[in-house]
């Protein structure tokens, strides 16, 4: 729902009937046979129906102009950052709150509008309405002048990095808590290796029952439900991962064999839909940044500034899970026997859903190696294991290949080793065990 550009305008349009009633009943209660109703200005029926099809006329010429400023918006944005980046532009509540308050002060005009030929009959004067009136277009002109300004500053390439990377941190803030301590990083409760041959000998397949993304998982419920049936369930798709109907959606222990309320249960445990979204998906906002990072390189584009900060941001939020615990994927009934066992998110997933494709993409651009072996120098310095350090210095090794493949002149060759030596030289320091390793390796 928060993703629809719909909701609000309509709540909206809703408030403007009640309003528009309650301010007709209340000038009629309070501002009808008043013996000093001569003394305000909105006692003429003419000025009023002159003021209210005016101010009608206007404010749905300002809503059409407003909703073609926000498709030129979107269009602009499609091009230049990507088509899933205007899910971002859709969630902007400010924009569904101007084309909400311009269309139902249109409505409250023509609602009132219909009581005009009352004014003779009864004997009122509309105080209450048309001061609501004026206080609406002020209102409106005002919230005109913000929604140029929003707009301009919305479609700049920094605010809409900002904006990805401020959902990427609440994401992270959520799926990888505080626990008080900075050692990292892997999973605390490992598979033991007798499950894992029995999962490969005895496990019975489930397989999906539709095709999708899968969205969402109920972990309780599934937690709940394996522990009533005395099964273990190992998943095979985590959320972000698109499924395909008949693959083998998880892989279950089972002492007699499996019927369909297993499926049945698994399928209704799940959210799939036609999109991924960032709701349990750590990669998803990553995978945003990535993609604008990708289109700023594109011959089309050609904007490494762009690309740069998105690398910056990637950089800030894999510092930022380097030093917080991952999800412990087992989940345990009371009497510690595993019931269910989620596909785990590491460090090394996520430092390749950041770093991968970009990499990939920059044989050429010098200015964009330089730029992701500064941010490896920032995150060498965080890492809190061997594991990540080895992470680190695969990624690193990679850039350096495509150097010496790819870059020709000996100066940005100089400048690429020089990071190079002095990554390798800060991880060796602190970890001198792993570094040792991956070198002989």
């Amino acid at each position: 729902m928060s993703a629809t550009f719909w909701l609000i305008p309509l709540v909206l349009l809703i408030a403007a009937i009640l309003l528009a009633y309650v301010n007709i009943h209340l000038d009629k209660l309070l501002f009808s046979e008043s013996p000093f109703s001569f003394l305000f200005y909105f006692n003429d029926k003419d000025n009023i129906r002159t003021l209210l099809s005016l101010t009608g006329g206007a404010i749905l010429g300002v809503a059409g102009v407003t909703f073609s400023i926000t498709i030129a918006s979107l269009t602009l944005a499609s091009q230049q950052f990507g088509p899933r980046l205007l899910r971002n532009f859709m969630q902007n509540y400010f924009n569904q709150i101007v084309i909400g308050i311009f269309i139902s002060t249109f409505l409250y005009s023509v609602l009132i509008l219909q009581f005009t030929d009352a004014m003779d009959e009864k004997n009122f004067v509309p105080v209450i309405s048309m001061s609501t009136l004026l206080a609406l277009i002020i209102l409106n002109l005002l919230i005109l002048v913000f929604f140029i300004h929003h707009t301009a500053a919305s479609i700049q390439a920094d605010t809409v990095i900002d904006d990805v990377y401020q959902e990427l941190e609440s994401r992270l803030y959520k799926l990888f808590p505080d626990t008080g301590e900075t050692t990292s990083q892997q999973p605390t409760a490992q598979l033991p290796d007798d499950l894992q041959k029995r999962f490969a000998n005895e496990g019975q397949p489930v397989c999906a029952q539709c095709s999708g993304y899968l969205q969402a998982l109920d972990h309780s419920a599934l937690q709940s439900f394996t522990t009533e049936q005395d099964l273990t369930l190992r998943m095979n798709f985590r959320p972000g991962d698109f499924i395909i109907k008949g693959c083998e959606l998880a892989t279950c222990l089972s002492p007699e064999k499996l019927d369909d309320e297993i499926a049945t249960t698994l399928d209704n445990a799940l959210i799939v839909g036609n999109k991924a979204t960032a709701e349990q998906d750590a990669e998803y906002a990553i995978r945003q940044l990535v993609e604008i990072a990708l289109r700023a390189l594109s011959p089309g584009i050609n904007d490494p500034f762009t690309a740069i900060s998105c690398i910056n941001r990637l950089g800030q939020a894999i510092a930022f899970v380097a030093k917080r615990e991952f999800p412990n994927p087992n989940y345990f009934d009371d009497n510690t026997k595993l019931r269910l066992l989620l596909a785990p998110l590491d460090f090394e997933g996520m430092v390749e859903a950041a770093f991968n494709q970009i990499r990939q993409n920059t044989s050429h651009h010098v200015d964009i190696i330089i730029s992701l072996l500064d941010t490896f120098q920032h995150l060498a310095v965080q890492v809190q294991n061997e594991v990540q350090a080895k992470v680190l210095l695969t990624q690193v090794e990679a850039i350096q290949q495509t150097c010496v493949t790819h870059i020709e002149a000996e100066m940005d060759k100089a400048a690429i080793n020089e990071r190079y030596e002095h990554i390798q030289a800060t991880l060796k320091s602190r970890f001198p065990i792993a570094i040792m390793h991956s070198n002989n390796a």
